[in-house]
């Protein structure tokens, strides 16, 4: 997933389709970059490597900074890098939600148990 980070356009973000054949390649979408951050985040939270933690931020921050999560936490289906992903598609799926909820709920862990084992030693 790391490696199909996209910069070129919208300032990052994965691509809903992997090859330039496939209809929706320019599309950024919630569920591939959810299930990005979920891995991520679920991978910092049973390993404790923070490289795994940067890139669960690193998805976060930027789904948030381009609008596919509201200031309300709705999760929106996507957005085109056509026009820089200015424009959203304000469709809600609930998967979208849980996968979100998943990564966030295990990036809570992530940082839990980094901040009680400080205060043990």
């Amino acid at each position: 997933q790391a490696q199909r980070w996209n910069t070129q356009k919208c300032g990052g973000g994965l691509k809903w389709q992997i090859y330039t054949f496939n209809s929706g390649y320019t599309y950024r979408n919630s569920i591939s970059n959810g299930c990005f951050f979920n891995m991520a985040a679920r991978l910092a939270r049973y390993t404790g490597n923070a490289t795994y933690a940067d890139w669960a931020n690193k998805v976060w921050d930027w789904v948030t900074d381009v609008g596919l999560i509201g200031p309300e936490y709705h999760v929106f289906d996507g957005t085109s890098e056509e026009n820089n992903c200015t424009d959203l598609n304000h469709i809600e799926w609930t998967y979208n939600n849980g996968v979100f909820l998943l990564g966030a709920a295990h990036m809570w862990n992530y940082v839990s148990g980094r901040l009680c084992s400080l205060h043990v030693a």
